[in-house]
């Protein structure tokens, strides 16, 4: 993860924090201590973080979550930072946050999906392989007797397709993203899916990343129907389509996986202002399987507060009036989650900063750092900020 993420939020956060000394600075008085803080960043501490939290939460399991969790409350109080608390969210399927239910908790074991007949190229014979390449199975799959299930796959064209295709008790390979038709699919009796959609053809091996399995909406709750859902390579989908269109094609699946009311953890922490009344809040989503989505926004988050910590306590920057709070949570679940449950904490909030997938070669041409500011009814010192702190940074790149 180059320094650019790290020291972008870095920099962020201590003005929000202190807004008179970007609202007040003159242009050398305020490069100076972009720099300074920009300076201090550690990148590679940083890839570090990154890269443990990707170790765990790339299982995408509840059980690993909580290790994720546990990492990031050690890595907190070893910063410096006070306040660390562990919360969680229930995972009960039932629990509402607004106008959200919350998923229940999965686990998984181990689970393959096999080519049975005709019979198969060695190659091509596993298709998946959860304890080899977890996102070979899709998050909220639904498990299978203990010897397994052998069913007939069919392929789907157009999720449309589905009212007119008999898919009782068989595999459905789509190269549609299931998630978005699963209860057509549970309604049909389908025994589940073969996700063979992908956001690049050119990643041949690549497997798409199912993280959506609910009936209705996103996640799965009491009463969504534990289909299997399975995600296939490129390459493997061309073959098993090739073997599909020379007659029937059966596989066997084995899932060991099981739902049950847990805990969706999320990790809060704060370097202090100088003053209680008021902090500014940068939150992102842990529980994601991917390194760039989201271990590198984690990553930058830790790093940053970790770094402006250190300043502050070594006297080389004041402290802010503002306290600086972290937020590291499941995506939408876990932020609706903590502002129902701690309203005391939202009312003090004057700023707050999502970060979420920011890792990509900026420094080069035809790459961009997005930046989502205020709508035009909520406008605020915020968007100044952020414009001028990039211009500061981001523009010494000259991308």
């Amino acid at each position: 993860m180059h320094s650019l993420r790290a020291n972008l939020q870095a920099l962020l956060l201590a003005l929000l924090a202190t807004p008179a000394l970007c609202l007040a600075a003159d242009d050398a008085s305020f490069a100076k201590l972009v720099q300074q803080i920009g300076a201090a960043v550690e990148s590679d501490r940083a890839m570090q973080t990154m890269r443990r939290v990707w170790e765990t939460d790339r299982w995408f399991t509840f059980p690993k979550f909580r290790e994720t969790a546990e990492y990031l409350k050690a890595a907190m109080t070893a910063a410096g930072l006070r306040d660390v608390e562990l919360l969680e969210a229930p995972a009960d399927g039932v629990t509402r946050a607004g106008f959200w239910t919350m998923p229940l908790a999965w686990d998984v074991k181990h689970a393959r999906l096999e080519v049975v007949t005709p019979d198969p190229s060695p190659e091509f014979r596993l298709l998946a392989d959860y304890q080899t390449i977890p996102t070979s199975l899709g998050m909220w799959s639904g498990p299978t007797p203990p010897e397994g299930v052998t069913a007939e796959v069919i392929e789907l064209q157009r999720a449309s397709d589905l009212e007119r295709l008999d898919v009782k008790g068989k595999l459905v390979v789509t190269a549609q993203d299931p998630a978005g038709f699963k209860w057509l699919l549970a309604r049909k009796g389908a025994l589940g899916a073969i996700n063979a959609f992908t956001e690049n053809r050119d990643l041949r091996d690549g497997r798409q990343w199912i993280n959506a399995w609910g009936d209705n909406g996103w996640a799965f709750i009491k009463g969504s129907v534990p289909l299997l859902c399975f995600s296939i390579s490129p390459r493997q989908s061309d073959y098993l389509r090739g073997l599909l269109r020379k007659g029937p094609v059966r596989l066997k699946a084995t899932v060991d996986s099981r739902y049950y009311a847990g805990g969706y953890p999320l990790v809060t922490a704060l370097l202090p202002g100088a003053s209680p009344e008021e902090e500014v809040l940068t939150l992102g989503h842990t529980s994601e399987q991917g390194a760039h989505d989201n271990a590198t926004g984690v990553a930058a988050m830790v790093e940053s507060l970790t770094t402006l910590n250190r300043l502050i306590e070594s006297g080389k920057l004041a402290r802010p009036r503002r306290g600086i709070r972290i937020l590291t949570m499941p995506e939408v679940y876990g932020s609706l989650y903590y502002a129902q449950t701690y309203p005391d904490r939202i009312r003090r909030t004057v700023a707050a900063m999502c970060v979420d997938t920011p890792a990509a070669p900026y420094e080069l041409a035809g790459t961009e750092y997005t930046l989502y500011m205020n709508p035009h009814v909520a406008k605020s010192y915020t968007d100044a900020l952020v414009l001028r702190v990039a211009d500061a940074w981001v523009s010494r790149l000259q991308p």
